[in-house]
């Protein structure tokens, strides 16, 4: 790269970083325990190696499971019963050792220019990372539950025994995203699928149109 390329990044890097530091500084105080966490899982079958981006140790001693992020963030990618992102959730649930260490949260660290923010669920935010937020904040009302993580570990256990059985029905959670960027539809059956769907609803219409017609008479 161009010598006058790499000092303008240089620049940008490092007014990012300092802002990320100064709005890290308003947390309760905490300690960076460990980060480039390589972690090896073995789940349901797989083996997976894993590397956490950062670990926390919080003001109540359990840990907080950080993975920055560049862009834009979601956490409707968590939900349940088809999550779309479970790197978070399968790092909680099973790179840490539940025996010795106590999760306190997981979260993206959102490093957008001038939107920098915290998105994830933690357990206790106001103890654990910012003493002043209001109940209305989405961390405090998106608090994490042993239920939740119980429910996350369920469905990845879930997903690893699929993938090790060879399970891989035409049925994608958003075909609009999904297709958008494949490059096998000349190998795909969607299309078929959906006009098999579209059959059927169809089919359906006209029952109900003959049992309609029925009670008239």
């Amino acid at each position: 790269m161009p010598r006058r390329y790499l000092k303008l990044e240089e620049q940008r890097l490092t007014k990012l970083v300092t802002e990320w530091l100064e709005y890290e500084a308003t947390r309760v105080e905490f300690e960076v325990a460990e980060t480039e966490v390589t972690r090896t899982v073995h789940l349901a079958g797989l083996t997976l190696d894993l590397r956490l981006d950062r670990v926390d140790r919080l003001q109540d001693g359990s840990l907080l499971v950080i993975d920055y992020k560049s862009g834009y963030v979601s956490l409707n990618a968590w939900e349940l019963p088809r999550p779309e992102e479970v790197q978070l959730p399968l790092y909680a649930g099973f790179a840490l050792n539940r025996e010795r260490e106590r999760l306190g949260g997981l979260v993206f660290a959102s490093m957008l220019p001038g939107k920098f923010k915290f998105a994830g669920q933690i357990s206790d935010v106001v103890t654990n990372l910012f003493a002043g937020l209001k109940k209305t904040s989405t961390l405090v009302k998106n608090k994490l539950t042993e239920v939740q993580l119980r429910s996350w570990r369920d469905c990845i256990e879930q997903l690893a025994k699929d993938f090790l059985a060879g399970k891989a029905e035409v049925d994608p959670l958003d075909p609009r995203k999904a297709c958008k960027w494949c490059d096998l539809h000349s190998l795909c059956r969607i299309q078929e699928r959906y006009a098999q769907l579209e059959d059927e609803d169809d089919s359906e219409g006209d029952d109900r149109l003959d049992y309609a017609e029925a009670d008239d008479e």
